[in-house]
């Protein structure tokens, strides 16, 4: 619980966690950390949330008072099985730690979504990803090496490369290869468009 929240408003923003996590297995399969705990901290905590085994760090931010950010709460779970379970060798390699999270954070806000509006969900989310790492790129400049999927960090502060590329870019990649194999007919709308 957070030091300038009351228990009661974390509660609410968070009450759809469970729901979260079994849709999450659904998607990845079993949970193996046995529990699951949330612990809002002080608004100087830098980031949206910090997955760790059985405990997440989130920040009040999150606490908008209409669940509209709970995708992050989605991250975070889907972490327990790619960053937790599974990560990469070092931080030259953290599109796979990110890029895969974001993949199975998108597939699990299908889930929750449902049939009839869970891929839209997802595709949705997927659009505004790819205005994000336009946007990166963007500052970046298309040419600069931390706007590749593998960064060479020697010589710079791990701090600089971080952004939304290895999120977006690692994500993007990986939807891209699943048009491949889901998508396979040409002509498919989203053959092209995904």
């Amino acid at each position: 619980v957070s030091t300038q929240s009351t228990g009661d408003e974390c509660e609410w923003e968070f009450a759809e966690t469970e729901e979260i996590l079994q849709a999450a297995e659904a998607v990845a399969g079993p949970y193996v950390w046995g529990r699951y705990d949330m612990v809002v901290l002080p608004p100087s905590f830098p980031y949206g949330g910090m997955e760790n085994p059985c405990l997440t760090f989130i920040t009040p931010t999150l606490l908008a008072g209409d669940r509209s950010l709970v995708n992050v709460v989605a991250h975070e779970i889907a972490h327990s099985w790619t960053g937790n379970l599974v990560t990469n060798v070092n931080w030259e390699h953290f599109w796979l730690n990110e890029g895969f999270t974001v993949f199975l954070e998108r597939k699990i806000l299908k889930q929750l979504g449902g049939p009839e509006k869970g891929e839209v969900i997802r595709h949705a989310a997927s659009l505004n990803g790819q205005s994000s790492l336009k946007d990166a790129i963007g500052l970046f400049g298309e040419d600069n090496p931390l706007t590749a999927l593998k960064v060479i960090l020697e010589g710079v502060d791990p701090d600089d490369a971080f952004s939304s590329v290895p999120y977006e870019k690692g994500s993007t990649f990986l939807f891209y290869l699943e048009t491949l194999s889901v998508y396979p007919k040409p002509g498919h709308p989203c053959a092209i468009h995904c």
